[in-house]
């Protein structure tokens, strides 16, 4: 294709501005104005849009995309029919979609229509909790999933909901046909006027060393606390950094650090995420289209000793488990257990002494029995030798860690895995957005309250008015329906609770379901006829270890609001500050 020239343009000197020698960008621009003749859009329009705020030139493209039709699925009760798979409604009718891999791109009809078409940008939230543009991947140079935080941002949707006693019917459209349709959650301002476009995370929070939180890729998922020694006024003081992962509260606390108009993944961020799924793939069974890392819980013994290596030798029957691209620690237990026997949590520091979350490069033979797992540690080398703690021997381990940010990068649809979607060894990218990794994420903006044995959500509408204390001022808003009591089991969702004021907070009402049926998914809580009064984060995604019970519904209902461990991550928001309803 030829490049994109204007040097015999007379009609509007702004469109010189456009000019470009470079050829992806000239592929860009031809196809958007390719996209304009379809659309039957002035070329002076486009022009004069390319020229404006970036926030206008954002717009200007998704409404590209806008095409004000239906997109709908009915599911129906679980007293019904317990099947996960939907009908087709409207505009949906006669559509398909598949996820891809690196080196397939499968047939998937949504991509590009109205509002599951996106952009990849870079930008941040301001003061008054409004999305800012700062570059557009395909339009600017300096645009970069490493550098800047990453979004995937999409024009605002509208939900018509009806629900009857045959089920659920449910259906977005980037036009809003009527005063029944809804403005999705995360569009309405605090002042209840609409935002046109809403704003999700690419990836999970990461950052550097002493760094703030980042939407970026090839990090690893969690933040870093400065600790000192306290020292005496005779003593050098030491200041150094250790690696946490996010609760509710932590999340709060250090997502603040990048500004109060910001704070985790909300629900309003998840629910529009799980609508789009839930239509696109007509099935409330997530997993059974894209798993997520949910089953990769692989530790494996060094079979053979080496030294200044960035490998680690183990059976063959053991690497035939293992995801080239995945994350993974080598290391050696520092302690030992209750029953004396080398201590394998990943909680603990020596698993990630030698290599620490690092990639999987490739595998290959070693002789007839073994494979060498090489890892990306940065020219760094170590020992695959044994160790010694109070006279047992420890023996160096390779364990399989959750994704860091990126290992989707490479997928050639908008929705997918790396390699398998379905092995559960893999995280995905829905409509762009990297997500199920193999972390438990806390909701950003609600939590569950117990009182007098009975469960229920509250959400905040605007995350400046949170405080690390939870629902515990008149800012939080108590949902209408109560979550069940799991009695400190997974139990799996049949039904999903709805309360009008509060349209995108979407628990458990009923239980009973299986891995395959319903909801396909689980929730857990106390035992709430035993429990006393008090407050839970909300844990959504999954860990890696986690199975069957994790979707895109999964409710994790049982840990306090500053828990953590080292299988919990979280996501950046753009929506914490919102309205509880449209103007």
């Amino acid at each position: 294709m030829s490049y994109f020239d204007v040097s015999n343009a007379t009609f509007n000197e702004q469109l010189r501005m456009l000019e470009t020698t470079d050829p992806a960008h000239a592929d860009v621009f031809n196809s958007i104005f390719g996209q304009l003749i379809e659309n039957d859009v002035s070329l002076k329009e486009a022009v004069t849009s390319f020229v404006g705020t970036k926030n206008e030139q954002a717009l200007f493209l998704l409404n590209l995309h806008k095409d004000g039709k239906r997109y709908g699925v009915h599911f129906d009760n679980y007293d019904v029919t317990p099947a996960v798979t939907g009908t087709r409604l409207y505009d949906a009718v006669g559509m398909t979609a598949s996820p891809s891999t690196n080196t397939v791109r499968a047939v998937n009809d949504f991509d590009g229509k109205g509002p599951f078409a996106f952009l990849e940008v870079n930008g941040s939230v301001d003061e008054d909790g409004e999305f800012q543009v700062q570059y557009i991947k395909d339009i600017d140079n300096e645009f970069s999933r490493t550098k800047y935080d990453t979004w995937c941002l999409y024009l605002t949707h509208y939900v018509y909901r009806k629900f009857d006693a045959n089920g659920e019917t449910t259906v977005i459209s980037d036009t809003r046909h009527s005063d029944e349709w809804l403005p999705e959650g995360g569009a309405i301002r605090i002042n209840g006027t609409i935002r046109p476009f809403v704003a999700i995370a690419k990836y999970m929070a990461s950052e550097e060393e002493g760094g703030k939180a980042a939407s970026v890729s090839g990090g690893i998922p969690g933040w870093y606390e400065v600790k000192s020694n306290n020292a005496k006024p005779d003593e050098a003081l030491v200041v150094w950094h250790e690696f946490r992962n996010y609760s509710f509260t932590s999340a709060l606390t250090h997502m603040r650090e990048k500004g109060t108009q910001y704070c985790a993944e909300t629900t309003q961020d998840s629910e529009r995420m799980t609508r789009l799924m839930e239509i696109a793939f007509a099935t409330k069974h997530s997993r059974s289209v894209m798993a997520g890392c949910n089953w990769y819980w692989y530790q494996c013994p060094a079979t053979v000793q080496e030294t200044d290596v960035e490998r680690i030798i183990i059976s063959k029957s053991n690497a035939k488990n293992l995801v080239i691209g995945s994350t993974v620690s080598i290391g050696n237990a520092t302690a030992l257990t209750s029953e004396n026997k080398p201590n394998l949590d990943r909680g603990q520091s020596g698993i990630h002494a030698k290599a620490n979350r690092v990639t999987i490069t490739k595998i290959e033979d070693y002789d007839d029995n073994n494979s060498a797992v090489y890892v990306d540690n940065h020219g760094k080398t170590f020992s695959t030798a044994s160790t010694i703690v109070s006279g047992v021997t420890c023996d160096t381990y390779i364990s399989t860690m959750p994704w860091n940010t990126g290992g989707c990068d490479n997928v050639l649809g908008t929705c997918g895995s790396p390699t398998s979607n379905t092995s559960g060894k893999e995280p995905y990218i829905l409509f762009g957005v990297e997500m199920s990794s193999g972390f438990w994420e806390p909701k950003g903006n609600t939590v569950v309250k117990i009182e007098n044995h009975v469960m229920r959500a509250y959400i905040c509408y605007d995350c400046t008015k949170m405080t690390t204390a939870g629902a515990t001022t008149a800012d939080w808003v108590a949902v209408g329906y109560e979550i069940p009591d799991c009695k400190e089991s997974w139990k799996y969702i049949a039904k999903l609770g709805y309360d009008a004021d509060n349209p995108e907070v979407r628990y458990p009402v009923a239980v009973g379901a299986t891995s395959s049926t319903g909801y396909a998914c689980a929730c857990y809580t106390n035992n709430l006829e035993t429990t006393g009064d008090g407050q839970r984060e909300i844990l959504g995604s999954g860990a890696l270890y986690h199975g069957s019970s994790d979707g895109r519904r999964v409710a994790h209902l049982n840990g306090g609001l500053s828990y953590s461990y080292w299988n919990y991550a979280a996501r950046l928001s753009a929506s914490g500050r919102c309205g509880r309803k449209a103007a």
